[in-house]
């Protein structure tokens, strides 16, 4: 703890927690490291926590993968509360669904979630659906195409109401005028190509819709988006000669991964 601290200029107080007494009664040791002997066993999740102004907590988010952490823009988002606010700079009132799609953040550094985020403007008076809907008829979604080492998470959606259609007796989940859908995305650090002496991760797919208002359904409709972001790098500490340097001031990671291992064989004795 005391060499991360001083690799990465930490003033303020870290805890450890070396007997997982907290870890364990937080529920959030990672059971995906075996037991056996494995330096990293012991460790929670990796997570965050949002707390307000009286320390309670407000937000959580935990991934199961050691190498991804959510965005800033995800954590800004939630403090404010905005996550699915639709505030178009145009007010006209528009006669087709129109969407655009954006990621949130400069770049894509591997391990660090940004939001891919589809707006949807929807005509007055109608809606569009959410999963699942009948045969023949569309949900508003995003499709990302397959792109090696691009990773996407569960799509975050804004609340529904019940609709039953008069026609079949059918209750669906509708989605009432302008929404947002979040996909959050990362990349391993193998995504992406050189583009004018830059790396840049290309984000290919679709979103699909259908709008329909209370007596009829619009045709499906997918609108394909190709997105360039720069990958940027990840920042790591020195964890011994195989691990990328010149990114931080090197820590003695070496040691510190000789500690967890003692560590670990004290435990079982």
């Amino acid at each position: 703890m005391a060499d991360f601290s001083a690799a990465h200029h930490i003033t303020f107080p870290l805890l450890s927690d070396p007997d997982l007494v907290v870890i364990e009664s937080f529920g959030i040791l990672n059971t995906l490291i075996p037991p056996d002997d494995h330096p990293w066993y012991g460790i929670p999740f990796p997570g965050t926590y949002v707390i307000d102004d009286a320390g309670v907590i407000t937000h959580k988010f935990f991934e199961h993968s050691l190498a991804v952490r959510v965005g800033p823009e995800q954590l800004i988002a939630a403090v404010r509360g905005n996550d699915f606010t639709l505030e178009p700079a145009d007010t006209t009132p528009v006669e087709d669904v129109k969407v655009t799609i954006d990621i949130e953040g400069p770049d894509l550094p591997p391990g660090t979630q940004r939001d891919l985020v589809a707006r949807f403007s929807v005509p007055h008076g109608q809606h569009l659906y959410d999963d699942p809907v009948p045969e023949g008829m569309v949900a508003a979604s995003i499709e990302l195409d397959d792109t090696p080492g691009l990773m996407a998470f569960e799509t975050v959606k804004p609340d529904t109401r019940p609709l039953t259609l008069s026609g079949t007796g059918e209750t669906l989940d509708v989605y009432d005028g302008d929404i947002t859908l979040r996909q959050p995305i990362t990349q391993n650090g193998t995504a992406g190509d050189q583009v004018d002496g830059q790396r840049v991760v290309t984000i290919r797919g679709e979103v699909r819709w259908q709008a329909c208002d209370d007596m009829q359904c619009g045709l499906p409709q997918r609108q394909r988006f190709e997105l360039l972001i720069p990958a940027g790098r990840i920042t790591l500490p020195d964890m011994g000669p195989a691990a990328a340097k010149g990114h931080t001031e090197p820590m003695n990671g070496e040691k510190h991964l000789a500690q967890m291992v003692e560590r670990r064989r004290k435990s079982e004795k």
